[in-house]
């Protein structure tokens, strides 16, 4: 039987998406309200169209209910939990104690909800949707080889492009985020970013899909390949790759982000470790990768800038806003235990750890963020949706590791979209990057790819 061809539409949308994904960064990571609503905005309209396509027969769906299911609905569950905390009236005794405060200081009665503060559960879910939109097309348009091909490769350039342009302002010593003037981390490469840990983050994820395709450049392809074979084939495809590693790692590095470093590592040992058990690479050629890893990387901190090992050896300051987590933590958990059920609503952190504040924390800044996605997510949504929300994930992860058993060919997508589930989720643990809309779209895409791409042929023609 011959290969279906690729429909024009589909690689229409896929390239859209891929623009819409590459854009995102631009302005300050789309972690603006204008910004992540417009990025809201066209990721529906997206998906409109791809409907319309799938109705007129201009598109064909990738995968089909059965597949989806076990990550859809615990996924469904949440966003339906996030529509009741945020806009359905509840009896007294499940509404947040506030409202009933509220009622009686004014003096008349007030509708009780969950969430609150209804308009930041509504931008919340806004935002949650969004990611699930970039996830869903990236799921039914990243089957395409080609067009899961081309996404890894964008997003490695992709990253590339904004680790070069941080590079370029950094040596000249401008202290910019596009032509407006920085007014936090001035020391520290951010790029389009307002913030290292979240531009640390996002370059991890460009240096997994560089490192991903430099595997898969390398992968075995016969028992037996002549060396004259092997150094061809290591210029002709990985040198490239390998180059944009280097750029991306270098900006990581000076971005002085200790946590996206560490987590970067992690991300690569998971990414080498998958390459391995998928017997793309061998487990000498994995050892081998590993080590000229991090040879590269010292070699990085040994001849340039010393800031991130400066301070990977320093001890916490609680008197600085990036050391008081501790505390931060704290407030959370009593949060959680306070309305371990229920939540306090999506989005709604904010208002809810005023009340939980400690007196130690950093006088001057507001918490917005709880710098842990794990516990912020418990917190909002309550224990069990939160839960869910790790269940979801959990089955895209396992389904790309199945994938890596069962696939016989095309191993570095699941590959990677494992190791950037990996890296966002040990980075969450320290900060909010995952919740950064550029980077959450990216990782969406990349594990969109992934769980589309780590579905055996047979399984989708059943």
């Amino acid at each position: 039987m011959s290969a279906v061809p690729v429909r024009p539409v589909g690689r229409y949308l896929f390239l859209l998406l891929l623009a819409l994904v590459l854009l995102a960064p631009l302005p300050f990571g789309a972690n603006r309200p204008w910004a992540w609503s417009l990025l809201a905005v066209l990721v529906g309209l997206l998906l409109v169209v791809w409907g319309g396509a799938v109705g007129r027969g201009h598109v064909r769906p990738a995968l089909a209910p059965r597949h989806y299911l076990l990550a859809a609905v615990p996924m469904a569950m949440c966003l339906v939990w996030a529509v009741v905390q945020g806009f359905l009236p509840v009896p007294d005794a499940l509404a947040h104690p506030l409202w009933g405060e509220a009622s009686r200081a004014l003096g008349q009665p007030l509708v009780g909800l969950v969430t609150l503060d209804p308009s930041l559960t509504g931008d919340g879910l806004l935002r949650w949707l969004s990611w699930v939109g970039v996830f869903w097309l990236a799921a039914q348009l990243g089957r395409d080889r080609d067009h899961a091909h081309l996404g890894v490769v964008a997003v490695a350039w992709g990253g590339v492009a904004y680790a070069g342009y941080g590079i370029i302002l950094h040596v000249l010593g401008s202290e910019r985020i596009l032509w407006f003037q920085k007014w936090a981390y001035r020391d520290d490469l951010t790029s389009t970013f307002v913030n290292r840990n979240s531009y640390g983050a996002y370059a991890g994820l460009g240096l997994l899909c560089a490192v991903g395709l430099v595997v898969h450049a390398l992968r075995r392809r016969h028992r037996a390949l002549l060396l004259r074979d092997w150094t061809e084939n290591v210029l002709a495809r990985a040198i490239a790759h390998a180059t944009g590693a280097v750029i991306i790692g270098s900006a990581l590095l000076l971005s002085h982000s200790r946590g996206a470093f560490l987590s970067a590592i992690v991300g690569l040992v998971t990414l080498l470790a998958a390459a391995v058990a998928s017997r793309m690479i061998r487990p000498r050629a994995g050892a081998t990768m590993a080590f000229l890893a991090l040879a590269a990387i010292f070699g990085m901190l040994a001849l340039g800038d010393d800031g991130t090992v400066q301070r990977l050896a320093e001890g916490a300051d609680l008197s600085s806003s990036e050391e008081s987590r501790p505390h931060l933590y704290r407030g959370a958990l009593h949060g959680i235990m306070d309305a371990p059920w229920l939540g306090t609503g999506l989005g709604a952190f904010l208002p809810t750890f005023r009340m939980y504040r400690d007196v130690q924390l950093w006088a001057p800044q507001i918490w917005d963020y709880a710098h842990n996605v794990h516990l912020e997510t418990a917190l909002e949504l309550g224990v069990p949706a939160a839960l869910l929300f790790l269940g979801a994930i959990l089955v895209v992860v396992g389904t790309c590791l199945r994938g890596l058993g069962v696939r016989r060919r095309d191993h570095v997508y699941p590959a990677v979209a494992i190791a950037s589930c990996v890296l966002i989720g040990v980075h969450g643990t320290l900060d909010f990057s995952p919740q950064i809309p550029a980077v959450a779209v990216t990782v969406a895409l990349l594990a969109g790819i992934g769980y589309a791409q780590a579905w055996p042929s047979s399984d989708l023609e059943t």
